[in-house]
């Protein structure tokens, strides 16, 4: 893993020394400004543009760094920090995707899916996943528990979905996937909440919107976003498809290796992916 000079170095494209004065003088107390102007002979000419992009990102960097040494800590004394995810976690470069592989780790509340596994039905969500050739009706029959209010193969059915569907959501490489995808292809909608377009008339341009995520102004996502924290809107991604498959939908079927064979269990487990895309 290359060190924070050297990272700066490279996306400044400065040479090491120049990074290592430079953060030497800010640390120290100097300003951006001073440093430009009277500390060039320090830094080997930095410029000022260079000097701000270098404070910004220092800090970053060392949040980051910061960010992931607590999240080896809390993953090592779980004891499930394996070599292979140290390596992940040693490698992520950005916050977003250290907390994507901390997710499955992180402590939580009790979720449907846990309440689930603490049922027992963590062996029939496995069962049907690696297997989709067993008939979800009748292996969920097994599972029926009144002692753990499963009262019926809808409700086994449910909580093994709910065990699978949080699995999927906190799929660091899914999580990603998708995050681009939408960044690219996405929709941000916005509709009138009923009842509210007198009280919400200053968000009227916003009733019935939709744009493309990627080219939404940073005034129009914050109007939108104000006027749902007021109760007026209600916001919603979505994305534009020719296919009758939803596309998201399609990437976690295709990351998790789920595929439509005919099998009895195939189509519980598309209602597992939707519910996936749709719930998370």
């Amino acid at each position: 893993m290359l060190s924070i000079p050297h990272i700066l170095a490279t996306e400044l494209h400065a040479r090491p020394e120049q990074i290592e004065a430079a953060v030497r003088l800010l640390d120290e107390g100097a300003t951006v400004p001073f440093i430009a102007r009277y500390r060039k002979e320090i830094t080997g000419g930095l410029d000022d543009t260079q000097l701000r992009n270098l404070e910004q990102r220092l800090g970053y960097l060392r949040e980051l760094e910061e960010r992931r040494q607590v999240i080896l800590h809390a993953i090592d004394e779980q004891g499930k920090l394996t070599p292979v995810l140290r390596a992940d976690i040693v490698a992520a470069d950005t916050k977003t995707r250290l907390e994507d592989l901390y997710l499955p780790y992180k402590q939580k509340r009790r979720t449907k899916g846990q309440i689930a596994i603490e049922a027992g039905l963590e062996p029939l969500a496995e069962l049907l996943f690696t297997d989709p050739t067993r008939n979800p009706e009748q292996e969920a029959f097994a599972y029926v528990n009144p002692e753990q209010q499963i009262l019926d193969t809808k409700a086994a059915l449910d909580g093994a979905r709910y065990i699978l569907m949080e699995r999927f959501a906190e799929n660091a490489t899914l999580l990603e996937k998708l995050r681009n995808y939408l960044w690219q292809y996405g929709l941000l909608q916005s509709r009138l909440v009923a009842g509210k377009a007198q009280e919400g008339a200053k968000f009227k341009d916003y009733f019935e919107h939709q744009e493309p995520i990627a080219k939404t102004p940073s005034h129009r996502t914050l109007a939108m976003l104000r006027g749902r924290n007021e109760g007026i809107l209600a916001l919603a991604i979505g994305v534009e498809s020719e296919s009758t498959a939803h596309p998201c939908e399609a990437m976690i079927a295709s990351q998790v290796g789920i595929q439509a064979k005919g099998r009895p269990a195939d189509h519980w487990l598309a209602s597992v992916v939707s519910w996936t895309w749709k719930i998370n």
